[in-house]
């Protein structure tokens, strides 16, 4: 299965079968296979997963906390619609902490990072050659993650993780469509290449323009 949480959590904290479960849950959430709205049947899921309902509603309760699904009175779990407001919203915050994140990476960057990013960038790269939009998804997260982890503040990197899951989600209509993707590989690869060159200012302006396509999905 494809890594889908965030890269805040590392591989070895996604142990247990519940994790694995809502893993594999969000994946299809991320890329539309499941859409906005979509009710999630408990039977269903560990139908095809072959295992019982326990670990998948923990898996759930393991979404719900994320806030990509609720669970709605009498009408079970669903993959939680977002309005437009709680977008523009989401994606504002996703802009400041981008460049919070910046700012605090500065006097960071050394040969070692910039080597690292540019392999994560490659490693994107090939995943989008390849059409392994999933496997894509997630470089495209440890990417943007790699420049909190610079910037050396945990709770930055919580925050926009805890965003990320949202704007995701909210995303699907991109990752199916070529153009789209490619608009959004631009953006990513030119802000790595301006951090690979210590162009700052350049970097944020990508990562904003990046952020921003969360608005432009529905147009």
């Amino acid at each position: 299965m494809n890594n889908f949480l965030p890269s805040s959590y590392d591989d070895n904290q996604i142990n247990s079968l519940p994790d694995i479960i809502a893993h594999y849950i969000l994946g299809k959430i991320f890329t539309g296979e499941l859409e906005l709205g979509t009710r999630l049947i408990e039977a269903n899921i560990a139908k095809e997963l072959n295992v019982s309902n326990i670990p998948v509603r923990e898996a759930f309760y393991i979404l719900q906390s994320t806030g990509i699904v609720e669970r709605l009175p009498r009408r079970g779990v669903r993959v939680k619609r977002i309005t437009e407001e709680e977008i523009t919203e989401y994606t504002v915050a996703l802009k400041e902490l981008y460049q919070i994140a910046i700012s605090y990476s500065i006097p960071n960057w050394n040969e070692e990072h910039r080597l690292n990013i540019q392999k994560l960038l490659i490693e994107a790269k090939e995943k989008l050659a390849q059409e392994k939009i999933h496997e894509y998804i997630s470089n495209c997260d440890r990417i943007t993650s790699y420049i909190f982890k610079v910037a050396g503040n945990k709770v930055f990197l919580r925050f926009y993780s805890e965003i990320t899951y949202i704007t995701t989600a909210y995303c699907q209509s991109i990752w199916n469509d070529p153009e789209k993707i490619k608009i959004w590989h631009s953006y990513l690869e030119s802000a790595v290449n301006a951090l690979i060159q210590s162009d700052f200012d350049q970097a944020t302006i990508q990562l904003e323009l990046l952020a921003k396509q969360a608005l432009l999905v529905n147009e």
